[in-house]
């Protein structure tokens, strides 16, 4: 192993141990210092290594096309507001907010743009069975999700369970995606347009006094997707591949697009259960025979529909969703009552629900799907 390759992982694996530390120790290292910190490491990296590639000819282009698709993504945001509505932004703009927030988010983005420049610049590959493999680029992006880990983690408690969920499907996955794309136009084009968009992606909650009220899934769905949508606009354009690409791997093309956003679309809206349709996964044995835990169930809105003495339902009652089977329905005093029983439980349950507090019928039974969060939940007890 060459010096300066040697030299190159140690300067990787250093920041990835520091940033990861830092996500679990955020009382004591702050935003501010982890900021300064990235500032003054893509110094001392930027001392380390000299420049070695000349990037497209296309820069100044694709700088312009990135604030433009960053104005974008925050207009994509807010015109969510237009269907979900909006709420009062909690971050207020203030000296407060200007000095822990935004300050440190800058120096954040700003630092690690220089650092992921520098570092992917080397372009070193080493020889693996015959395969050359970059693994500084894999340690670059894992060091770079870190950082979104931090600059978005901010407010969570990483030992709370719900806060954990939400730090691992919002910020985790939506980062791997981003920095894909991160990578992708840094190795081509230059870190500037990518330091560009992520400052107007990001530093807008500070600034705008109101956020569209838009449900988690939602907000994840857009930061999966938009990258590689924009990955797509900077391939067909700026790639060297001129006529030479026939019609039916553009048709090729196309259709893996569309599949890929019809599914995740499609699981957005049945994870967030704010449309027509939802998913639940099975977390008790009270429906073991009919429903097993672990599974995952299907259910279909009912504000319009009829229930029905022995449907399976799900309901909510004291903030906790159940999936039981309707065991009885009476009308007294003109309020119409319905008891609920789980399929392996002896009694029925205790009081009564009104249709008010049915969320869906039942219609499709997945098995074994719910396994890995419930395995998530089990970490948390």
């Amino acid at each position: 192993m060459k010096r300066n390759e040697l030299k190159l992982y140690v300067v990787e694996l250093l920041l990835i141990a520091m940033l990861f530390f830092a996500l679990f120790a955020s009382s004591i290292i702050g935003r501010e210092i982890l900021g300064l910190f990235l500032l003054l490491y893509a110094f001392v990296v930027r001392k380390l290594f000299k420049k070695k590639k000349v990037h497209s000819i296309y820069n100044r282009q694709v700088i312009i096309l990135l604030i433009i698709f960053g104005v974008l993504y925050v207009t994509l945001f807010y015109l969510m507001g237009v269907f979900f509505g909006f709420l009062k932004s909690k971050y207020i703009f203030s000296l407060w907010t200007i000095f822990h927030m935004i300050i440190p988010t800058i120096l954040m983005i700003v630092g690690s743009e220089l650092i992921r420049n520098k570092l992917l610049e080397q372009d070193l590959k080493c020889d693996i069975r015959g395969r050359k493999v970059n693994i500084s680029m894999g340690l670059c992006y894992i060091a770079m999700v870190l950082v979104d880990m931090h600059i978005y983690t901010g407010v969570y408690d990483l030992t709370n369970l719900d806060d954990f969920l939400t730090a691992m499907g919002f910020v985790l996955f939506a980062a791997m995606s981003c920095n894909l794309l991160y990578n992708y136009i840094t190795v081509r084009f230059g870190g500037i347009g990518i330091m560009a968009f992520r400052l107007i992606t990001v530093l807008f909650a500070y600034i705008i006094p109101f956020v569209p009220d838009v449900y988690l899934f939602f907000r994840t769905f857009l930061r999966i997707i938009f990258p590689y949508f924009a990955y797509i606009i900077f391939e067909k354009t700026y790639a060297k591949r001129g006529f030479e690409i026939a019609y039916k791997d553009k048709k090729k093309s196309i259709i893996e697009t569309t599949v890929v956003f019809a599914i995740v679309t499609i699981m957005v809206c049945l994870i967030s259960c704010k449309f027509t349709y939802g998913i639940l996964v099975i977390g008790s044995e009270s429906m073991t025979g009919s429903i097993n835990m672990g599974d995952a169930v299907v259910f279909k809105n009912t504000e319009t529909d009829k229930i029905n003495k022995g449907d399976i339902v799900v309901f909510q009652k004291d903030g906790i969703r159940t999936v039981h089977r309707i065991s009885d329905i009476q009308n007294i005093n003109g309020e119409v009552r319905y008891f609920t029983k789980g399929d392996s439980n002896k009694e029925v349950d205790k009081g009564y629900i009104l249709r008010k507090d049915i969320v869906g019928k039942v219609k499709l039974k997945i098995k074994y799907l719910g396994y890995p969060t419930l395995f998530v939940r089990n970490l948390f007890g």
